[in-house]
């Protein structure tokens, strides 16, 4: 099934959770998500089920000053 994953086109696997999706993607880096425009909280990851067209937004925080 597809995802768009920061408005790039990715096939997942059906029912995969967020929280698996964002091990593969970010190796465990701490990041926000907003799936369809609705941030998830962390702790609902391992429980939040992917649709098929879900749009997924990941956002790395950023350092400076």
């Amino acid at each position: 099934m597809n995802i768009f994953v920061n408005d790039e086109e990715t096939r997942i696997e059906p029912g995969q959770t967020l929280a698996s999706l964002l091990a593969d993607l970010t190796g465990g880096r701490p990041v926000a998500v907003a799936v369809n425009d609705i941030v998830i909280r962390q702790d609902e990851w391992p429980d939040y089920r992917l649709q098929a067209q879900d749009r997924v937004l990941v956002i790395a925080p950023v350092q400076g000053g």
